[in-house]
């Protein structure tokens, strides 16, 4: 469990796809993952679905997708 006082630089966040664990994709997670970075704090992932996309833009990320690791094509970055 992430408490208020918990902050965070960077996230990398390497669940199970949406298809596989939608429940881990979600607004209500990203927006927890949101209140938990710094300022400026970051978080990446190998995803680069629209829907995970749309989400992380929603709770106030600022988000660009980047050339993806071995295997994909792209990836997200996302700057709270």
């Amino acid at each position: 469990e992430i408490t208020d006082e918990d902050q965070f630089d960077l996230i990398y966040f390497d669940a199970f796809g949406p298809r596989v664990q939608p429940e881990l994709w979600t607004k209500e997670i990203f927006k927890k993952m949101f209140l938990a970075l710094k300022h400026n704090g970051v978080l990446v992932t190998y995803s680069a679905k629209g829907s995970v996309r749309r989400n992380m833009l929603e709770v106030g990320f600022a988000v660009e997708r980047l050339p993806g690791p071995p295997g994909k094509r792209e990836m997200l970055r996302a700057t709270a």
